[in-house]
């Protein structure tokens, strides 16, 4: 339990992902519609028995209702969010169910917390282990709350008040911390099977799930997209001089050049023993720049083994035909980078080929 409460929680793979499918436009219209059903609920309730009474208590719900409705409309139209965007909603869930069923009779906001359940049903989902027990200390505080301040008052029986509170608060707490230990382990093993294991960049998978997202929004925003295919050169001698341990280091210290060199722009994977395969969106006019910088960004004056690598890679301007008349412009260009990097090689390698497609 301790590792699963210190663990932390990639908010920015989470957004990426949930932009990155059509199923997270799904995801942010239920959000939504929660919204839209709680806002029905509490503006209902102004003409319900036992419901909110005075002027302050009317104000403040009306004012809940329309700035779920707000919410509700940003969750449709706009990206789903990022750590803030997420902390922030739940934490208005959390502070704003509170303050609703604060202006309702005691029996009907002791009933009313069972809406916690709902917005734990979103903590579990989209936040970090340590954000699921806030959640569950406060919504658990505020039932029994209530239940003590009925009970004070004498409103119901004892025996009543104990089993209605003890359902609110296994609706409230059974799920989330269960649920989250096993999502949790689910979208680990999701994210490690895109990985390389030797570098941590990603693998085939992972590349091809990337590309997804980056290639359709090289075409909308006009840009210059390239495949680059990265090869180090006479790899078989490092291994076989010094070993496969400075083979493996030589790999890792390659990856993480070329993560600083080109990750900002795109995609990194690592698609063979010594091969790194990227996929950029940038400006035409930096496009040249960064893929002839690639030899530079790789060189180390105190490296214990100085490599040098093979670069190929495919060039897409904006205005290439591909962007419209092939139906696999990734691979194609995989491909076209491919054979420009073995050209290089073929002469003499430590340097890079590149062309338009």
């Amino acid at each position: 339990m301790t590792s699963w409460f210190l663990q932390k929680h990639d908010y920015e793979w989470m957004r990426e992902f949930q932009n990155s499918r059509p199923s997270g436009k799904i995801v942010r219209i239920i959000v939504a519609l929660s919204m839209i059903n709680i806002s029905a609920m509490s503006f209902t309730s102004l003409f319900a028995i036992g419901g909110p009474t005075g002027t302050a208590a009317t104000a403040l719900t009306l004012t809940l209702c329309t700035v779920n409705l707000i919410i509700a409309a940003l969750w449709v139209l706009r990206p789903f969010p990022g750590r803030l965007g997420v902390v922030s909603f739940a934490i208005y869930s959390d502070l704003g169910v509170a303050a609703a069923l604060s202006v309702l009779d005691l029996r009907n906001a002791l009933l009313g917390c069972v809406l916690y359940a709902v917005i734990g049903a979103f903590v579990t989902f989209f936040l970090s282990p340590r954000w699921v027990v806030a959640h569950l200390i406060f919504a658990s505080g505020i039932a029994i709350g209530f239940a003590v301040a009925i009970y004070v008052r004498g409103d119901m029986d004892t025996i009543t008040l104990l089993v209605q509170t003890d359902v609110v608060l296994l609706g409230i707490m059974s799920v989330p911390v269960t649920s989250h230990i096993f999502l949790t382990t689910l979208s680990a093993d999701a994210r490690s099977s895109k990985l390389d294991p030797l570098t941590g960049l990603l693998n085939r998978r992972g590349l091809d799930a990337a590309l997804e997202d980056l290639w359709p929004r090289g075409r909308r925003e006009g840009q210059c997209a390239a495949v680059i295919v990265v090869d180090i050169d006479n790899f078989k001698s490092v291994n076989d001089i010094h070993g496969h341990d400075e083979g493996d280091a030589v790999i890792c210290r390659v990856a993480e050049r070329l993560t600083m060199h080109v990750s900002r722009y795109g995609a990194l994977g690592r698609t063979g023993g010594e091969e790194y395969l990227a996929a950029v969106v940038t400006s035409r006019l930096h496009i040249d720049a960064l893929i002839h910088g690639i030899r530079r960004a790789l060189h180390g004056e105190g490296d214990s083994v100085p490599v040098t690598v093979s670069v190929g890679a495919a060039i897409l301007y904006a205005e290439s035909p591909l962007w419209t008349t092939s139906t696999d412009t990734v691979n194609t260009a995989s491909r076209v980078a491919d054979s420009m990097m073995y050209e290089a090689k073929a002469s003499g390698g430590n340097r890079v080929v590149t062309t338009l497609i």
